[in-house]
């Protein structure tokens, strides 16, 4: 039977507004929603008929995951190992890992079809198609046969671009997604967007009420985004220092920054680590998918230093791969530093970065700045504001849907706590428990 009208009783609830936490509250669920937060004793409560025991646990909202991939599968690029079934797996292993909700940015039409399945699932939220220029990225990497699956959409003139908004629009997404990029990975001019175009996309979506994600790789394209209307920046930039006007031009217009720390961090450290080698190492993937990192890892031990690494799309030198982890957290150290908004997501899945728990995700955020419990408000009540859903998920707040993690451990002082997932509610219904 499905749980409708229940209680919890927390031990200590993070409630994901960045307020510290609340010893022995009570929170009661009904029709999928949060009715009552208590934290007195002596009310009804106490006893109600229907109650969770997690008096000894850290109860908190749903992770969220503002940057994600499913059809992405790990290994060295993009559509490694994809089938139906590994597909299955990654969706299982994002809610049993705590994650209630997700933002995919940049999948074929077919992604519509996983929020119809019948199988428990985190919330799934999309923008389908990235907007490009002709010729703009991810064309350098990015196999046609996407492009004509939906995963990528080119627009020539100023009705290309309003003709493509509006029919994303029609296809419910929840934001738009663009490029600003203005070079490839080996250094050659890349095809963008001029200013006017960038800013007719934005104004566009905004009519339509849908915020705008940029894909961003070089600290140089950061103040066209910025001065054009975009809402959120996706990744820290790759290739040193970013300037401070920028940082100063994203945190007076409220953008959102989305660094992706993890991706190329556990990418390295897997690499260099030969974790695929260690016996004790088993990422829920298919054996196509363990096979691609056995021979990515072997083309990292065997390759030249300034070359880039065996068929990793991203052509930098392996030298320069290796540092990139440094300069984006720098990168993300002055931007919280300075006061900005930054919001948890994972560009998973690549390389080793999966589809479990993104603690290392939201360590980093803490490396980077963040106080534990602000790392957490990242993570879910700001990873929801990308989309703009923060009015209905993303805290542990009257009215809101009733998407609560437990966890075992103390998460206020130790975020790896957050790989301990004991159950998982997404609307109210017990989707997950250990």
């Amino acid at each position: 039977m499905k749980m409708n009208d229940y209680v919890i009783k927390c031990g200590t609830l993070i409630d994901g507004t960045g307020q510290p936490p609340i010893k022995n509250a009570k929170i009661l669920v009904k029709n999928q929603r949060i009715v009552r937060i208590e934290q007195k004793n002596g009310t009804d409560l106490d006893n109600y008929p229907h109650i969770v025991d997690a008096s000894e646990k850290t109860v908190l909202p749903g992770l969220i995951d503002s940057h994600k991939h499913i059809f992405n599968c790990g290994g060295s690029n993009v559509g490694v190992g994809l089938n139906p079934s590994q597909v299955k797996e990654n969706i299982h292993q994002i809610y049993k890992g705590g994650v209630t909700s997700v933002l995919d940015l940049g999948s074929p039409y077919d992604i519509k079809s996983l929020n119809e399945i019948p199988e428990k699932k985190p919330k799934i939220f999309y923008a389908i198609s990235i907007l490009t220029c002709p010729n703009g990225y991810p064309g350098e990497y990015m196999d046609r046969k996407f492009y004509k699956l939906g995963s990528v959409a080119e627009c020539e003139t100023e009705q290309d671009i309003k003709k493509a908004v509006k029919k994303l629009y029609e296809m419910g997404v929840s934001v738009i997604k663009t490029a600003v990029v203005t070079r490839t990975f080996d250094g050659k001019p890349q095809a963008c967007w001029t200013d006017k175009q960038l800013q007719m996309l934005t104004d566009e979506a905004h009519s339509y009420g849908l915020q705008v994600c940029a894909h961003i790789t070089y600290k140089d394209d950061y103040a066209q985004a910025a001065r054009c209307g975009i809402d959120s920046i996706h990744h820290a930039a790759f290739d040193g220092k970013m300037y401070e006007k920028d940082l100063e031009e994203m945190i007076s217009k409220g953008i959102i920054f989305v660094p992706t720390l993890s991706l190329i961090d556990l990418m390295v450290a897997g690499l260099k680590e030969k974790w695929i080698s260690n016996q004790n190492y088993n990422p829920p993937v298919n054996e196509e998918i363990k096979e691609n990192m056995q021979i990515f890892t072997k083309a990292f031990h065997d390759g030249p230093d300034d070359k880039p690494v065996g068929d990793l799309f991203i052509k930098v030198a392996k030298s320069e791969l290796c540092k990139i982890p440094k300069v984006q957290l720098e990168n993300v150290k002055e931007y919280i530093k300075r006061g900005g908004t930054v919001a948890m997501g994972t560009d998973s899945s690549l390389g080793f970065s999966l589809h479990t728990t993104p603690v290392r995700e939201i360590e980093l955020l803490a490396a980077a700045g963040l106080s534990n419990i602000e790392a957490i408000k990242a993570s879910t009540l700001t990873a929801a504001s990308v989309f703009g859903k923060d009015h209905e998920i993303g805290s542990i707040e009257t009215g809101k849907l009733a998407d609560i993690i437990v966890v075992n451990g103390d998460v206020t002082n130790d975020l790896s706590a957050l790989g301990n997932t004991e159950i998982v509610f997404i609307n109210g219904e017990k989707v997950y428990e250990k």
